[in-house]
């Protein structure tokens, strides 16, 4: 996942280059992995991301983290602790902002978020490409010609946007979901001036939100009437809506709630609530019917742990061109199911490729013959990438009877079908999608995830392919054909495409950057096999592949401000500097203009952060401990990787490890995996500067030895092993934060044992104070941090000294600037299912002269309270005392000296917030959002 360009300059002539298994910055859909030892980083460490769903060998997921942090410490969310968490919410902002009124939230886009300018021919998307966030739905009201081409865009965090001129050459966009219950967005429909749009993204993601129910509106998005369906499909998410007359058909999947900045933990049961799948309404929503999921018999999903039922829902629905009361479901694990009576009775017409994978997602299109019969297309794949390989199906006779799919893929690239092959690598359950025009059952367009290894070698990278011959050859939409070395690409990981009515060679494709747009027209690129080295087969595939381009591919996301942020960092010098990383769209920074933001690396973005006293130095990581330095302001090319001790080290880490700058030594930094590790260098060790990037430059680093000099705090037993081997975690594991066995003495305890660091925070009033927790609930004080060596560092646990701490996932802490041995801790999860511990805000005064620790909940009590309202991050103004806590909803305020929550400020839209981030000096506040980018508060 680090060594970006080796990936390129190594492949040789293999025919598929470690595509089926190779992926640069795996984006945060992926599984948490420790890597083994043999996996380094000159063999390229490239591995697909895994499963997102249960993992059969012990590795832990971004969802299951995501709902873990929730659950824990059970193992189900009821329905009831979704439902309060959004009631408790509304009752705190509807209490007024108690306060002089000192400005509302203003965004700070960005509304143009630039990637570096790059001239590498195997660049993924264009230089100054401007990208926006996980687009998971899109659809066109009505026809579509210049001037006249309204197009919406459901955003993965981001809520519905719309643009009434598609194929203006920057189209203007506008957010029409300021006032809905959640923006989390997954899927649209649109019949004439009725809008359909359905809350939660059902793309099985660790940060796939959970919605609220359907809203509508009938003045094309203007204005909306919602939720509607709440009872049936809040804490859900709606991955397809199908409008026949008289009916409303809506597929559900489950969804996660709670985007902190990082994460912790581990689950297999899926939430208590209404079943998933399909449901029907013919009262215009009033109410719904439970229809199907995975099932003949309905019956067999109540409850949802009925095990003959996919356990995560039903993803897509679609209507029969020629017959309404024919319908087609399509779900996770199950395969392909058929009604020929509106929904009242279900019949598999094509199995799944392999059942006993619960991310087995088929994606389905159906269209209509010129002999009256209806075509289906069918793509599905496997998480154990390439077997079973993702392939495409398709069938001329799906209505009736028992029809016959034809497996139109072929691994051989001799074979016409290998165009399709794999083409949703590893992770189909993520980004998958079917699509045939209507009226034009021989056109199919599918994609994907990305064939990273292909670029320069038989293919474009296949993330888009088009077939005009029903599904037996595909040509390559990635790149188009404005430069044969630096031509334009679309973004990896798609997840919805329009076609132009028009023009069925036109299309809008929408993935984790975005929105992308073709000309509508192609050209020969065949000629770009010439300077890549293969041979027959590989070569008449790689030219016909090529032979049918787009002339012109143009991305069309300025003013679309929906990045998903996972935290922001403010230059302590100057509080206009910001950094930010971001979901598969790498780590951004802004200074001069709050709208402009350029990106500073790909990949995913995790943390980010400054340095006390240097301020040319930056840090950002991808996902797990994966940090890099820079020493040139943010520049592209300076970024030098310092992670092999964390990274290869085989030591559980959170998917966005919590890592920071400290606040008072220059070069000192922290990050927590199940240790607290350090470094006093910026990961240089006895290198200088120079010396750091001849070695470990991203790209011009000779990597002949390690990278980065972290040691783990007060692990007594740690030595550096030599090159190329990696440290063996039996020899220091007692020493672990997280360790609760007997064997050796677990100097921690034993309860709370496992997860692994959640939170990492460092005194801003001394040298020594480190605070630190767990994704298990355990809290820790260190008074001296900064000793030599980093084993005489010594921990005190805190939460053992509490008689009503949590018992849940620590999602941040906030230390007091002038008393180094007080913090406020905030905590995920529900109450209800720790009653005996309730709280999300707590104020914790440790004495360590008497060894005591003083615990106070902050949530409050009656009319005034918090409520059960999982707390995300938690900030505080130390100039006023005020405390900010983010939520899946929003940001709330505690006045100084009161003991009522309520609103921190209006024009915030209801959005998950990630992450809050306090300039005290400049007296502003930023919120992360997970899909409206970020935020700025005047603070008073």
């Amino acid at each position: 996942m680090k060594r970006w360009l080796t990936m390129f300059f190594t492949l040789g002539a293999g025919l598929f280059g470690l595509a089926a298994t190779s992926r640069p910055l795996p984006s945060d859909e992926g599984a948490l992995r420790v890597p083994p030892a043999a996996e380094r980083r000159g063999a390229l460490h490239l591995t697909a991301p895994g499963k997102e769903g249960e993992a059969g060998d012990g590795r832990l997921s971004y969802s299951e983290e995501k709902y873990a942090n929730r659950a824990y410490p059970e193992a189900e969310i009821p329905f009831t602790h979704y439902a309060a968490a959004g009631q408790a919410f509304d009752a705190v902002k509807g209490r007024g902002l108690g306060r002089a009124r000192t400005g509302d939230w203003v965004s700070l886009g960005p509304t143009s978020a630039v990637y570096q300018e790059t001239k590498w021919r195997f660049s993924y998307v264009p230089s100054q490409y401007e990208s926006s966030g996980r687009v998971t739905a899109m659809a066109l009201g009505g026809e579509c010609a210049p001037g006249n081409c309204r197009l919406y865009v459901a955003a993965a965090g981001g809520g519905l946007w719309r643009t009434d001129d598609a194929l203006a050459g920057s189209p203007q966009w506008k957010f029409l979901t300021a006032d809905i219950g959640i923006n989390t967005a997954g899927s649209v429909v649109v019949d004439g001036d009725t809008v359909w749009v359905g809350t939660g993204e059902a793309n099985a993601s660790g940060d796939s939100g959970a919605g609220v129910g359907l809203y509508r509106s009938d003045d094309g998005g203007d204005t909306w009437t919602g939720p509607i369906g709440g009872t049936y499909f809040a804490g859900r998410s709606v991955g397809s809506i199908a409008l026949a007359p008289g009916a409303i058909y809506v597929g559900t999947t489950r969804g996660v709630r709670g985007v902190s900045s990082v994460t912790g933990g581990a689950t297999t049961n899926p939430p208590v609530a209404q079943p998933f799948g399909l449901w029907k309404s013919t009262d215009g929503g009033a109410t719904f019917t439970f229809l199907h999921n995975g099932t003949a018999n309905a019956a067999d999903c109540y409850p949802v742990t009925g095990v003959a039922c996919s356990i995560r829902g039903v993803r897509r629905v679609a209507i029969d061109p020629a017959d309404p009361s024919i319908v087609y479901a399509g779900s996770y694990q199950r395969g392909v199911w058929r009604s020929n009576d509106a929904g009242a009775t279900w019949t598999q017409i094509k199995p799944s490729l392999n059942a006993a994978e619960n991310t087995m997602r088929p994606e389905i299109a159906v269209t209509l013959l010129a002999n009256g019969k209806t075509r289906m297309y069918v793509g599905e794949g496997s998480v154990g990438s390439p077997s079973p390989y993702a392939r495409l199906f398709r069938s001329d006779d799906v209505a009736t009877g028992a029809p016959v799919f034809t497996d139109l893929t072929s691994a051989d690239p001799a074979n016409s079908g290998f165009g399709s092959y794999n083409y949703c690598t590893g992770q189909c359950w993520y980004d998958n999608m079917v699509v045939t025009p209507p009226g034009h059952p021989d056109i199919v367009y599918i994609g994907g995830s990305y064939q990273y290894g292909e670029p320069t070698n038989i293919s474009n990278g296949r993330a888009v392919v088009l077939s005009t011959d029903a599904g037996v050859s595909f040509t390559d939409m990635t790149k188009d054909g404005t430069d044969s070395f630096y031509p334009n690409g679309l973004h990896p990981d798609h997840h919805a495409l329009l076609v132009n009515p028009g023009n069925p060679f036109q299309f809008w494709s929408g993935s984790d950057g975005g929105v992308m747009r073709s000309s509508g027209g192609f050209v020969n690129g065949s000629k770009s096999c010439n300077w890549r080295t293969l041979s027959a087969p590989a070569r008449a595939r790689c030219e016909q592949l090529l032979s049918r381009i787009p002339a012109r591919l143009e991305a069309i996301n300025r003013g679309l401000a929906t990045l998903q942020f996972q935290s922001l960092s403010v230059d302590p010098r100057n509080a206009n500097q910001l950094q930010g990383g971001t979901q598969d769209n790498g780590t951004f920074q802004t200074s001069a203009s709050p709208t402009y933001w350029k990106q500073t690396f790909w990949g995913d973005g995790g943390q980010s952060g400054y340095d006390a006293a240097d301020g040319s130095f930056r840090f950002h990581t991808f996902f797990a401990a994966t940090p890099e330095a820079n020493f040139t302001n943010g520049a592209v090319h300076d970024w030098n990787w310092i992670a092999d001790r964390l990274y290869y080290g085989n030591e559980p880490q959170a998917f966005y490890i919590p890592i920071i700058s400290d606040p008072v030594e220059s070069g000192w930094m922290y990050a927590g995996l199940s240790h607290v590790w350090r470094t006093k260098t910026h990961g240089r060790g006895a290198l200088s500067v120079q010396g750091l990037r001849a070695r470990c430059n991203e790209f011009k680093g000779s990597f002949t030895d390690f990278c980065g000099d972290w040691l783990p705090l007060g692990a007594t037993a740690y030595t550096t092993p030599p090159f190329p081997s990696l440290p063996s975690p039996g020899s220091y594991q007692a020493t672990r934060l997280t360790y609760g066995g007997m064997t050796p003495p677990a100097q921690y305890g034993t309860d709370r044992s496992g997860g692994t660091v959640s939170a990492v925070e460092r005194a801003p009033g001394d040298s020594q104070t480190l605070w630190a927790a767990t994704s298990t609930g355990r809290v820790f004080i260190s008074r001296n941090a900064d000793a030599e060596p980093a084993s005489a560092v010594t921990f005190t646990r805190l939460d053992s000294l509490a008689p009503n701490d949590p018992n849940r996932f620590v999602s941040s802490i906030y230390v007091d600037p002038q008393n180094a041995n007080r913090a406020w801790i905030s905590y995920g999860g529900y109450s209800a299912v720790t009653p005996l511990t309730p709280g999300h805000v707590f104020e914790v005064v440790y004495d360590p002269g008497a060894g005591t620790a003083t615990w106070t909940s902050l949530d409050g009590s009656g009319g005034t309270a918090l409520g059960d309202l999982p707390a995300n991050d938690v900030a505080r103004d130390d100039l006023t005392g005020d405390l900010y806590v983010a939520t899946d909803f929003g940001v709330l305020r505690r006045a100084a000296g009161s003991a009522a929550w309520l609103n921190a400020a209006d024009g915030l839209p209801k959005a998950e917030v990630s992450g809050l981030t306090i300039a005290p000096a400049a007296r502003r506040l930023y919120a992360a959002t997970h899909g409206l980018g970020a935020w700025m508060l005047a603070l008073p």
